[in-house]
């Protein structure tokens, strides 16, 4: 039992640990810094996607972790802005927000990092929302209705056979 409940928690805390534990991420050095924004690999309209904030010196030699006190998020598409926030970073665990994107696209995700009011570094991406993986296009109208006729006339031209064949054969 010691042991199934110390591999628990070793596994809970390496999950924690990681800034993201899934899906892709966006980096990029800027000013003296490394940018990482994590995020689901697959984002479709509709759902919830997670996105994951983080800054760090440039030189990963130093034990300085993340240097930012909060973030400015934006989320834009054709020069509309679809989400515009700030989010503290908190004492314990990764910044970061949930999101649902509520069309299809090409969005621009910004995130300017600051350090008690002062900005660090502003760094910016795109990312393509998709239509979900279960979305099935309406079947129009006419298809019905022309699937109605051609299975009808096929059914008669079978039914009038059938009955030609017998009485002709008596």
């Amino acid at each position: 039992m010691k042991i199934l409940l110390s591999s628990f928690f070793f596994i809970l805390s390496f999950s924690i640990a990681l800034a993201h534990g899934t899906g892709v991420s966006f980096e990029e050095t800027k000013g003296g810094y490394k940018v990482d924004i994590g995020h689901d690999e697959f984002i479709a309209e509709n759902e919830s996607v997670r996105f994951d904030f983080a800054l760090y010196p440039e030189a990963l030699e130093t034990v300085e972790g993340e240097v930012f006190t909060d973030v400015w998020v934006t989320f834009t598409k054709d020069k509309k802005i679809f989400f515009a926030g700030g989010i503290d970073k908190p004492v314990f665990g990764t910044t970061g927000l949930t999101y649902v994107f509520p069309e299809t696209g090409t969005y621009t995700v910004s995130a300017r990092f600051s350090k008690d009011g002062e900005t660090l570094v502003k760094s910016e991406f795109p990312i393509e929302v998709i239509l979900p993986l279960d979305y099935v296009e309406p079947t129009p109208w006419y298809v019905y209705v022309l699937g109605s006729f051609v299975g009808g006339f096929t059914f008669g031209i079978l039914a009038l056979w059938i009955f030609s064949r017998r009485v002709l054969k008596k």
